[in-house]
């Protein structure tokens, strides 16, 4: 049979069969989106004056720059690598001290194939310690961090390690979660000996009431035994810049309550959101300020706690609106109360408190418009009033949120 004849059977064939081999190729190609974020801040009180006493926090809990920036915007890769892992990354570009800077956010490695509930993550990434912290800040109903998160994690708690998630067999939804982490990162940042340097272990129970209600509960622990020299940000003591710096034991406890309404479980008219978690912490080791001469140290034994609670409710199509309140307490001892004052973890029994109020129109699920205002009470005889204007624009392929 002359050849050419069967140019025909072979163009039909290719045909019928290049569907499946276009999704094939695409399950294999990295899905790219880009999340734009900005806003204008403005202030009452002088935004490089923030602090939070009584609590040694992370280089990113300051607040953002007064007026216009960039804000925090990410460039996300994810694709199947194939059948039994996927992979992710995620790039953040922000500002930070008025130079913009590119990180790796995220990435990671996770099994497709395990089965039976299981599903190990290897990596950095945001870990499953609370709540919010998984989420990434686009996906935030308010525009900043919780008080807790800014004390604690200087926004958020991201590390290098392994996870692994199992979810049980039952009607009701029940998530075990177990992190061991390199413990260099804040608010562990200085594990000298490699190794695991951190650890994680978390709860998480949900399920629906009726149509048009559903719940979860989770509860979480956090624990670094090594920390060698976590560093804050600087204290200017008559021209000398001097860092507060610890070395010791720390652990965090949390607790978190969410609760969603919508009617028939549809949030196209109508929906409503209680969200609130609870943390406390506790230290033990020495509190030093490096640069001082002689050099100042304290024992330290802390104790911090607090949380906040937050309402959102989308009283018609395209528009929320949410009210949230925090609030924090801190009981920090040493034998040098003076080594401890100078590094802002005495509070004199101030409690810092925030009231944010926020209104935001969302065009469609890729476009989100947000106007904010903060009744700022952090720091003792200062209120500050923020006012927040803010834009976030999805492009391309973006995934999901989780509950």
């Amino acid at each position: 049979m002359n050849p050419v004849y069967l140019i025909p059977v072979f163009t039909t064939v290719f045909s019928l069969l290049w569907p499946t081999l276009s999704l094939a190729s695409a399950e294999y190609n990295p899905k790219i989106s880009l999340i734009l974020d900005g806003r204008y801040s403005d202030y009452s009180e002088n935004p490089e004056d923030y602090s939070l006493p009584g609590f040694q926090s992370g280089a990113e809990a300051g607040l953002a720059a007064a007026g216009f920036s960039v804000g925090h915007s990410e460039i996300i890769l994810s694709a199947n690598i194939d059948h039994y892992f996927s992979g992710q990354a995620t790039f953040a570009i922000g500002e930070h001290e008025g130079e913009t800077e590119v990180g790796i956010e995220e990435a990671f490695i996770q099994t497709t194939a395990l089965g039976h509930g299981a599903v190990i993550k290897f990596g950095r990434y945001f870990s499953s310690f609370g709540y919010l912290n998984e989420h990434h800040e686009h996906s935030w109903d308010f525009a900043d961090a919780p008080l807790m998160y800014r004390a604690l994690f200087g926004n958020t708690l991201r590390d290098d390690g392994l996870q692994l998630n199992y979810v049980l067999p039952s009607d009701m939804f029940i998530e075990l979660s177990v992190e061991l982490l390199s413990g260099n990162a804040f608010p562990a940042a200085g594990n000298e000996d490699g190794g695991i340097g951190a650890s994680t272990l978390s709860l998480t129970l949900g399920d629906d009431i009726g149509d048009s209600h559903a719940w979860q509960l989770g509860v979480s622990r956090w624990q670094a035994n090594n920390i060698n020299g976590r560093t804050s940000a600087a204290h200017d003591h008559g021209g000398i810049a001097e860092i507060p710096s610890f070395d010791g034991e720390s652990k965090i406890e949390a607790i978190d309550v969410v609760y969603k309404w919508a009617p028939q479980g549809s949030t196209r008219e109508r929906a409503f959101k209680l969200q609130m978690e609870y943390f406390q912490r506790s230290e033990l080791g020495y509190i030093s300020m490096v640069g001082s001469e002689p050099l100042e140290s304290s024992s330290y034994d802390g104790k911090q706690k607090g949380g906040y609670a937050q309402a959102i409710y989308q009283f018609m199509p395209r528009w929320r609106t949410g009210v949230r309140f925090d609030r924090l307490e801190a009981d920090n001892q040493g034998d040098d109360e003076d080594t401890l004052d100078e590094a802002g973890l005495l509070t004199a029994g101030y409690k810092p408190e925030r009231r944010s109020i926020m209104l935001e129109w969302l065009p469609s699920e890729f476009s989100r418009l947000r106007l904010q205002f903060n009744h700022d009470q952090s720091s003792a005889a200062v209120t500050d009033k923020q006012i927040f204007m803010q834009y976030t624009f999805s492009l391309g392929a973006h995934g999901a949120h989780s509950f």
